[in-house]
């Protein structure tokens, strides 16, 4: 293999995992720091162990500079330990291949104490790397009078001053490389916080503007009362306190979006459909609408929150009670065991829902009802996706909806 070979070889075999490193970072946002630098340390050991293993040992020279180039990202980046550590391997290898260990040792020291100058004296990074190439090339003379220019005989000058050069503008590129990998992830991480900030702005205006409506207009009719007229005490408390139920709901709403603890424990999910049930029968002959339930006859355990899923249940009942308003119709729940989930199924006869809507049925606050929140669907999404499951909606206008929670069967972590 000739010294272009050797080097591309080399060149790739570090290159590859350093930019793997940084591809992985970019596309994960929420490893921590200590997981980041636990990486990292991986990284730069499967880069020496690879190049140790599989490099080539026709021209060690190669190797040395390059693997150098570790070291040097190593110190920059503060991985100090590593550093020392990778040095010590190093050592040991050139030592089996040229056994003068006193020498070997003699770089590394120089560039260990290099490193403290620079943590001292707080040293560019440039000023640093091009002290470390000083050293380098510096032990590389060394390395040809002890050889008796076996090195260079073996590569003759012109390959020699190529290499010097190559291996100076790749360190540099190294550098830039990386740097240029963190900055990206950095400027990534600044986008998605941006995003997730804009988002709660959001969040906040719309509840803010929620809140305001009922306050002002209990303000108002407070401001109207007079408590000696009966007839209008008698007209104006129950619109106060449907404004005071309709503020709580909201309230209610927008803490359990915000409020992410799920406590999953083993359940009955028909257990909790049938007390769903009793709680609503009341409310839909309230209403004159019929009910139907299609439910298997035996126990089905999920892991699950009985409480939030108790929560998702009650809202898709409410919609559907609220869509069947002055319609003759029924409401059917069942539930069905399919592919390792169990399929709750809930159908009305309402009045549909459009396309356009059901489009952005999932968005919070978005509502066609005068007093909605536009946060229950949401919160349900979200609810039912913490347990690894699905909410899907169908409908037509005119004729009714159907919607299905799909969730994992106890024992299955996905669907």
């Amino acid at each position: 293999m000739n010294i272009f070979s050797t080097l591309f070889s080399s060149l790739i075999f570090i290159l590859c995992p350093l930019l793997i490193y940084i591809v992985f970072l970019s596309s994960n946002n929420s490893i921590t720091k200590n997981t980041k630098n636990m990486i990292f340390d991986i990284v730069l050991v499967s880069i020496i162990y690879i190049v140790s293993i599989y490099s080539t040992s026709d021209y060690p020279i190669i190797n040395f500079l390059l693997l150098n180039s570790v070291i040097l990202i190593a110190y920059l980046k503060d991985r100090v330990i590593v550093a020392n550590l990778i040095s010590l391997v190093l050592i040991f290898i050139y030592y089996n291949q040229f056994n003068f260990i006193i020498f070997m040792i003699v770089p590394y020291l120089v560039l260990y104490l290099i490193n403290i100058i620079k943590n001292k004296y707080k040293i560019t990074d440039f000023v640093f790397i091009d002290l470390f190439l000083i050293v380098e090339y510096l032990f590389l003379i060394l390395w040809l009078l002890i050889s008796n220019y076996n090195v260079y005989l073996s590569l003759g000058l012109i390959n020699m001053i190529f290499l010097v050069l190559f291996n100076y503008i790749l360190i540099h590129i190294i550098y830039l490389l990386y740097n240029l990998g963190e900055n990206i992830i950095k400027d990534n991480n600044k986008y998605k916080k941006i995003k997730q900030d804009s988002r709660l702005k959001t969040s906040l205006f719309k509840i803010t503007h929620e809140i305001k409506n009922p306050i002002a207009v209990i303000k108002a009719y407070l401001d109207m009362l007079n408590t000696k007229d009966r007839k209008q005490v008698e007209k104006y408390i129950p619109i106060i306190k449907s404004e005071i139920d309709r503020l709580l709901n909201l309230l209610q709403d927008f803490l359990l979006v915000n409020k992410a603890n799920i406590t999953f424990d083993l359940m009955d999910i028909n257990m909790l459909i049938e007390d769903i049930i009793s709680r609503e029968i009341p409310l839909m002959e309230a209403n004159n609408i019929k009910f139907k339930s299609d439910l298997i006859d035996d126990e089905i355990y999920i892991n699950g929150d009985y409480n939030r899923l108790a929560q998702v249940l009650i809202n898709i009942i409410k919609n559907s009670i609220e869509a069947m308003e002055n319609r003759k119709g029924v409401i059917t729940i069942k539930d069905v065991i399919k592919d390792n989930t169990i399929n709750i199924i809930v159908i009305d006869e309402g009045i549909g829902i459009s396309k356009k809507i059901m489009s952005k049925i999932k968005e919070p606050f978005y509502t066609t009802k005068n007093r909605g929140t536009g946060l229950g669907v949401s919160l349900s999404d979200e609810i039912i996706k913490a347990h690894n499951g699905i909410l899907s909606y169908e409908s037509k206008e005119g004729v009714g909806t159907k919607v299905t929670i799909k969730l994992p069967l106890y024992g299955k972590d996905e669907i």
